[in-house]
């Protein structure tokens, strides 16, 4: 009878305020973080950017950004107290079905701290195009000011746009 009564004391505060429940606001903090081994499959392939001429293929385990002129491999690893190298990234895949992930921290062997900093943010998103859903990579730039958008085929790239702005 006593948890009855309680219970119901409870519920009463609650309907009329009494209590406060709070959730995270951001849905990274709501989502649960989890470690990557490999690329998520929705992620990977070839994502075309016109706005910088760029363009990156994601596989299993490795991340190439082809750039005018230049290009840059990154290998997926897990994080360790090993030696790493900059050519490293690791990252992370949200609940939401995000994925977080930075380059590899400065020095020969970094402490599990060094690796709090995510910086980059991606996310697949759907948008029309010719009246049919097609998958967008959703690319978050420094604390979600701004994102820039990849595309499955050059052409998309060229019709669909490249950015937008968030802040000030």
């Amino acid at each position: 009878m006593k948890i009855k009564n309680i219970l119901l004391t409870t519920l009463a505060a609650a309907t009329f305020g009494g209590v406060a429940v709070t959730l995270p606001t951001d849905t990274a903090s709501a989502a649960k973080l989890t470690a990557m081994t490999s690329f998520p499959k929705n992620f990977r392939g070839t994502w075309y950017n016109k706005e910088d001429g760029t363009r990156t293929k994601i596989t299993t385990k490795k991340w190439t950004d082809y750039d005018p002129g230049t290009t840059s491999v990154f290998k997926l690893h897990k994080i360790s107290r090993k030696k790493g190298t900059d050519s490293w990234l690791y990252g992370f895949k949200t609940s939401n079905n995000n994925i977080y992930y930075s380059f590899w921290p400065e020095g020969k062997k970094p402490k599990l701290s060094a690796f709090n900093e995510i910086k980059f943010h991606e996310k697949i998103i759907t948008k029309t195009y010719h009246g049919k859903k097609i998958k967008v990579l959703k690319e978050y730039g420094e604390r979600n000011t701004f994102a820039t958008f990849a595309y499955k085929t050059k052409q998309q790239s060229k019709h669909l746009k490249a950015y937008e702005y968030y802040g000030n």
